[in-house]
């Protein structure tokens, strides 16, 4: 542990990575979500150093602008999330999954999307051979529950493994997943990511 290297990393806008995780070698899943502009530097350091080999984002790409709110925002949310795109469309990842959430552009962000899987509401694909259950809204995850579940918009279902189902919440979290052995990696977001949410760990926006 390196509480203090971690707690550097935490306050300079970054997410501190234990060195072994960078030795591995297995197939591996990044979920994120609900992600504001200040953490796409964040982002793009970590899957560099981590590489992972899908990546699933459970929506509200660019959630310090509340598109939903304010539609009048959507030059400011176009710029944004394109820069987001980008970042995860550079990456090598194999596949990449952008569920849509209700701070969205449907249209813009299939539009400027090349090769991610762009999910409407909710959807659930396999992954190596693993099920996965993918929506931003928790509801639609309980739907019908898959071994894996990812997804976001709130804090009604928290993150658990219940029935060998795990339940994955990327507000709470970043997840770096072993699809081999489905052992989960938690890392926190870093300083100020929920500020930009507009306190989104306190209400749903």
């Amino acid at each position: 542990m390196h509480p203090f290297k971690r707690m550097y990393y935490f306050l300079a806008g970054y997410v501190y990575i234990d060195t072994s995780l960078l030795e591995n070698q297995t197939a591996t899943v990044l979920h994120i979500s609900d992600t504001p502009l200040r953490f796409f530097p964040a982002l793009k350091r970590l899957i560099r150093e981590l590489n992972p080999t899908y990546i699933v984002h459970t929506g509200d790409l660019v959630d310090n602008i509340k598109l939903q709110l304010y539609p009048g925002s959507i030059n400011r949310y176009n710029r944004s999330v394109q820069m987001l795109i980008k970042i995860l469309e550079t990456s090598q990842a194999k596949a990449i999954y952008l569920a849509l959430g209700n701070h969205d552009s449907p249209e813009n962000v299939k539009r400027f999307a090349k090769r991610s899987i762009v999910i409407d509401r909710v959807d659930t694909v396999h992954i190596e051979n693993v099920p996965v259950r993918i929506s931003h809204y928790p509801k639609a995850i309980l739907e019908a529950p898959s071994q894996i579940n990812f997804f976001g918009h709130d804090l009604s279902l928290e993150t658990k493994l219940e029935n060998g189902q795990y339940f994955y919440n990327g507000i709470s979290d970043i997840y770096f997943i072993e699809l081999d052995t489905l052992k989960a990696h938690l890392f926190p977001y870093p300083w100020g990511t929920d500020d930009d949410r507009l306190g989104k760990k306190r209400t749903s926006l």
